[in-house]
């Protein structure tokens, strides 16, 4: 019995050995071409294999820009700065983060606390740093309960003194050089917003967290230092982004929105502001370690990129009225993010039907493509990183990332589905009073 069972293996091993060799020899170059175009090379290929070519390739030449003398030029001016947290249950992580800020001894540094009627000790916890004079504690108390992150940061901002804004999440902590590295690209009067360099605090809680550790590590500390060298950031995120505060004001600070983050960061880039990326300003994030957490954050993030940027900023598209890499960068993001989402499934029935052994074949193939890619923009993130022996140790996981960005994939497809249809629009992610104040896209 086992024997046959042997032989049957080696024989449909082998048959399909063959099928592979087949397809190999029977088609041309344009042939291969057109079929794997859709699936890997307008799909993949510029994503993960520029921005590591790329950056591999002007660091050994030396030709990445060196402005770290002017930066360090500016901070010895010591500019007022005004960190906001605002933040809801986050007792755990409150204090923890006020005395790491505290701890870097910037000499012009303003803390605002907003407590948006947490129902544990998050204000409690706060409270002694604001009786020693350290911050300022503010606290949502309406009866109609939460306010929404978009209000407390816009309460902050209304009480903050400085020149400029860093907004933070309770959650995370950071390298001590946070200020400075956050701060400084500001010499550069175009400079409107900087985002920071987020990483994955709880890659070792599962495998879920994992993946997003090597995820965040090539999307943010790869991609967006490509993207800083291209002049097309746009994004800053919630929990790590600085602003000027006279842009802020100018542009009436966050909106109620599903990506509020997104948003502001738009609406300053439409004022004609460059975004900068500052990978020395580095935050540790908890991220999701479940696949029902994580599904569940993706599915809001997906939802209000469709929204925020094709949608409620659509005319960034107008080259002749905004920058031309605006355009370019929301269209990359929406052939990635949109178009070759859709597009998946459409493909899959199309193989199935017309032949599921070639299906497989070209799964065989772009499994062997996005393992070597990913491998390659993996080990360039960490040749970049500060922590490389730490990092380095992800490479081992490299193998399931396929997986893992093929789960995605469906949930973005499902989020997209409900966004198109505006299905579940009012996300619980904002309190109803939020939603009732601000408009449908």
């Amino acid at each position: 019995m086992v024997i046959e069972l042997i032989d049957h293996a080696f024989f449909v091993v082998g048959e399909f050995a063959d099928y592979l060799y087949l397809q190999a020899i029977s088609r041309d170059a344009w042939g291969w071409f057109w079929f794997f175009m859709p699936l890997v090379i307008l799909a993949e290929g510029p994503r993960y294999v520029l921005p590591a070519i790329g950056m591999a390739t002007l660091r050994a030449l030396g030709l990445l820009r060196n402005d770290e003398q002017q930066k360090r030029d500016f901070i010895a001016t010591n500019p007022r700065v005004t960190i906001i947290i605002a933040g809801l249950n986050e007792e755990k992580g409150i204090g923890g983060c006020i005395r790491g800020l505290l701890e870097m001894k910037y000499p012009n540094l303003e803390i605002i606390v907003v407590d948006d009627n947490s129902t544990d000790r998050m204000y409690e916890v706060a409270k002694p740093f604001a009786d020693r004079g350290e911050i300022q504690l503010y606290k949502n108390t309406a009866a109609s309960g939460r306010q929404g992150r978009p209000a407390c940061s816009n309460l902050g901002l209304r009480m903050a003194t400085g020149e400029f804004i860093l907004s933070l999440d309770a959650d995370t902590s950071f390298d001590r050089g946070l200020i400075h590295h956050m701060i400084g690209p500001f010499y550069d009067p175009k400079v409107g917003i900087v985002g920071g360099n987020l990483k994955a605090a709880n890659a070792e809680d599962s495998f879920w967290a994992r993946m997003q550790a090597i995820e965040y590590l090539v999307s943010i500390g790869l991609w967006k230092q490509w993207l800083d060298v291209l002049g097309m950031n746009f994004l800053a995120s919630g929990a790590l982004g600085a602003f000027r505060k006279s842009v802020l004001d100018q542009v009436g600070g966050w909106d109620p929105e599903l990506g509020e983050d997104a948003c502001l960061s738009l609406k300053v880039k439409k004022c004609g502001y460059t975004m900068a990326f500052a990978e020395k300003a580095v935050g540790m994030t908890d991220v999701p370690n479940t696949l029902s957490a994580l599904a569940k954050q993706r599915l809001r993030w997906d939802k209000s990129g469709m929204r925020t940027f094709y949608r409620k900023h659509g005319d960034m598209f107008n080259f002749r009225v905004h920058d031309w890499r605006n355009a370019v960068e929301l269209g990359q993001e929406w052939f990635f993010s949109v178009f070759c989402t859709f597009m998946y499934p459409v493909y899959l029935v199309w193989m199935l039907y017309c032949d599921p052994m070639l299906l497989i074949f070209a799964w065989t193939v772009c499994l062997v493509f996005y393992t070597i890619t990913g491998y390659l923009s993996t080990a360039v993130a960490i040749s970049f990183s500060e922590r490389k022996l730490e990092e380095a140790i992800l490479l081992r996981q490299m193998l399931f990332m396929p997986a893992y960005k093929g789960v995605l994939r469906w949930v973005r497809f499902y989020s997209l589905l409900l966004e198109t249809f505006r299905i579940n629009y009012d996300d619980s992610f904002l309190p109803r009073t939020a939603w009732k104040n601000t408009p449908r896209w």
